[in-house]
């Protein structure tokens, strides 16, 4: 196979489960002080890889949470921002511009503020305003740090008593995902590596991604943003049961050469009766517009389990699809051109 990885991208793909052993660190040498009595709702401002992080937070803890969390991704703040809201700004870099103007419209509403950053202009305002700060590591890109912005913020709403269920020790969770790379890791896991198995189903074609709501809703949108930005290929995602009331129909499309497109299924074993038949259904339909259909499942047994068993698949097969188009999935050069093309708007 190709290889392009210039920047050791697999290591850090090998190397999550230690994110998540630091989480619990990080976020006690932070000593972040955050009065739950006050919380009524949690506010999320991010966006891209920082930004999933909340949804992903929102999925895995669906049952959990004690108040609602809401994720903004923008420049503005909502107007139920109060002295009532949990605000967390998450921007890895620490320098997104949409993050910082939401937390300027929001700095003088009351809300208890946390910051989550591996510095930049987000750390030194936090420095500066005596906001509770969780500082991570730097030197990743954001969607190659999503242990180090999950898992602090995890062990902090469960330190809060704002998690019904909440574990602290994570040992035998990071086992779990230590054990899930070694199997993925190609050539040395052997030649029958899901990952990679994917990755040649899907190279040449445009995958359409589907999973299922609640705990796995997010899930969809991490796999097509990990195709995005390391396979340098389009994608697409939804989740069911949404997409049973609007997308569904856009399969009757006449077009010429809809098999172009790969649908890919991320499901639980035991999803809710009603979603097991809807995808049943959903399968149904596509099929019968000769389009190819690819069931993965979770594995593990608990819902954070679940949930990153998938994201873990998903992120190496990303990177394999990569290399398979010989790119470098470290890579961005659209999104460093808008960069640089947005920053001459404020000089």
């Amino acid at each position: 196979m190709y290889s392009i990885d210039k920047t050791g991208y697999k290591q850090v793909l090998l190397d999550f489960h230690l994110q998540i052993k630091e989480g619990l660190s990080l976020f006690k040498s932070s000593k972040v002080t955050v009065d739950a009595s006050r919380v009524k709702n949690i506010l999320y401002f991010g966006m891209g890889g920082s930004g999933i992080t909340g949804e992903l937070l929102s999925d895995v803890l669906f049952d959990e949470l004690r108040v609602p969390l809401n994720v903004v991704r923008g420049y503005l703040s909502p107007a139920y921002c109060s002295s009532e809201t949990l605000l967390i700004v998450s921007s890895y870099s620490g320098n997104t511009e949409e993050t910082l103007s939401a937390l300027q419209a929001s700095a003088d509403k009351g809300a208890q503020i946390l910051v989550i950053t591996s510095g930049g202009k987000l750390a030194e305002m936090a420095a500066e305003k005596d906001w509770d700060l969780i500082q991570i590591p730097t030197g990743l890109m954001p969607r190659q740090a999503l242990g180090y912005l999950f898992f602090p913020l995890y062990h902090m709403l469960g330190a809060a008593k704002l998690i019904q269920n909440y574990e602290e020790d994570l040992t035998k969770f990071i086992k779990f995902i230590a054990d899930l790379n070694k199997k993925n890791d190609y050539p040395h896991a052997g030649q029958h590596v899901l990952s990679l198995d994917l990755a040649r189903t899907v190279q040449g074609k445009i995958p359409v991604i589907y999973s299922t709501a609640p705990y796995l809703k997010t899930i969809s949108k991490r796999w097509q943003n990990q195709v995005h930005e390391n396979g340098k290929s389009p994608a697409f995602a939804n989740n069911l049961p949404e997409m049973n009331h609007n997308e569904i129909v856009g399969w009757e499309s006449e077009i010429e050469h809809l098999d172009r497109f790969i649908v890919i299924f991320l499901e639980n074993e035991n999803p809710h009766p009603r979603i097991q038949k809807r995808i049943e259904l959903s399968k149904k339909i596509i099929k019968e517009r000769g389009i190819k259909v690819v069931d993965i499942y979770t594995c593990g047994t608990t819902i954070m389990e679940k949930v990153f068993s998938l994201i873990v698949l998903g992120d190496w097969m990303s990177y394999f699809l990569a290399l398979a188009y010989k790119k470098d999935p470290a890579t961005i050069k659209n999104i460093d051109f808008l960069k640089q093309e947005m920053a001459k708007l404020s000089e």
